[in-house]
């Protein structure tokens, strides 16, 4: 973190002091105030003590932690255990989502929920689970084998992150055959 404090900090701490002893006006309006205080020393913290002084787009999201993604293509005989790469996306707010790995990594601690889906195609299997870092927490069966139509399949999870855990869908036995042009989806975001 830097050595002199966000000037949003100065000016809430001077705030404070200049108040002085006024406590018995209102008691809770200082604790409005400490609220505010540590709200905003937390987005600072989990920010690595970095300020946007600059608003860009990606600030004014500051705090959001959410994805939306897809495959442009069909994927077909991926082996088991490799990361499902879905490469085109919607929403990445947070920077989390890396389309060249497949991975999804927390920028900030927090509860999550994720959520993907697979269409099969006609006689195949696309059979996929959510890990996070290397634990398997979820499994999706999406398998048309022996019938005559696509089959989709979802699956959602929610789950408790540190900061740069890391979440991917990965082939649980036998990517043979996913249909993509934004049937089959990944996405998450922070609660």
């Amino acid at each position: 973190m830097n050595s002199f404090p966000h000037p949003i900090v100065i000016a809430i701490l001077t705030s404070i002091l200049t108040s002085g002893g006024s406590c018995h006006k209102s008691c809770s309006g200082n604790a409005s105030l400490m609220k505010s205080i540590q709200y905003q020393l937390k987005l600072v913290e989990d920010n690595d003590g970095k300020c946007d002084c600059n608003h860009s787009p990606s600030s004014q999201s500051f705090g959001k932690v959410g994805f939306q993604v897809f495959n442009s293509k069909n994927l077909q005989n991926i082996s088991n255990g490799a990361v499902v790469v879905y490469d085109t996306v919607t929403t990445n707010l947070g920077g989390g989502y890396d389309k060249s790995t497949g991975v999804f990594t927390a920028p900030v601690v927090g509860l999550y929920y994720f959520t993907w889906t697979v269409l099969a195609y006609v006689g195949k299997s696309f059979y996929t689970q959510l890990k996070l870092n290397d634990v398997v927490v979820a499994k999706n069966h999406a398998g048309a084998g022996g019938i005559s139509a696509h089959m989709p399949s979802s699956q959602s999870a929610v789950l408790q992150m540190k900061k740069n855990d890391k979440a991917s869908i990965r082939i649980h036995r036998g990517g043979v055959f996913m249909i993509g042009d934004k049937w089959s989806t990944f996405s998450g975001y922070k609660i």
